[in-house]
């Protein structure tokens, strides 16, 4: 799984090869998934387990169902990767499910996307978005604020830990988190190996 930064420049690069006149779309659909932690009706797996075949095809699929594919791909993807690289056998890289290499990457990734203030417009006043799962258009909403707040500076310390407060199943573990991303952002084979992942993705 990638985190949120992550994901958007991975869609960019998609979108860059790939143009779509709904790419609006296709970015909120990619940023969908990950709804379910602040939805205590959705489960990883309703949102996560979806597709029957994880590949990149969008045929007969809308806009926002294609980037809520793309997510997933990439997540499957961006794992292919990392083992290829034994990055999980670094310390301090599988801690806490995964989450603290998940953010180092947004923090590496953060300015290889330049249309940040555009795209929390978009994040801020969302079209009315229908699912076929059991989630409201407020709970959309929330998610899409947060993420926005989290998307106006590149990350640090202080805005990941406000970011994973808004979170009830991180904010405990926010502090802890924090504590091994520090450790993390200083090892310099990890650094190199999640620098990798968007090179290869695609």
């Amino acid at each position: 799984m990638a985190s949120q930064v992550a994901h958007i420049v991975y869609a960019k690069k998609y979108l860059d090869k790939h143009p779509r006149k709904d790419a609006d779309n296709f970015l909120l659909g990619t940023l969908f998934p990950d709804v379910r932690r602040i939805a205590d009706e959705l489960s990883r797996h309703e949102t996560h387990i979806f597709f029957k075949h994880l590949d990149l095809d969008f045929n007969d699929l809308t806009g926002f169902q294609s980037g809520w594919k793309f997510h997933l791909w990439c997540d499957m993807r961006r794992y292919e990767i990392l083992n290829k690289y034994n990055f999980l056998n670094i310390k301090n890289a599988a801690t806490f499910g995964g989450m603290t290499a998940r953010l180092l990457e947004d923090e590496i990734l953060y300015e290889k996307y330049n249309n940040w203030e555009k795209l929390s417009l978009l994040l801020n006043n969302p079209p009315t978005i229908t699912t076929p799962l059991d989630v409201s258009q407020e709970t959309l909403e929330r998610w899409y604020a947060i993420v926005s707040k989290y998307f106006e500076k590149k990350p640090s310390d202080k805005t990941i830990k406000i970011f994973l407060c808004k979170q009830p199943s991180m904010k405990n573990e926010a502090d802890g988190i924090i504590d091994a991303l520090g450790k993390l952002r200083n090892n310099s084979k990890a650094v190199g190996i999640l620098k990798k992942v968007v090179e290869e993705i695609i």
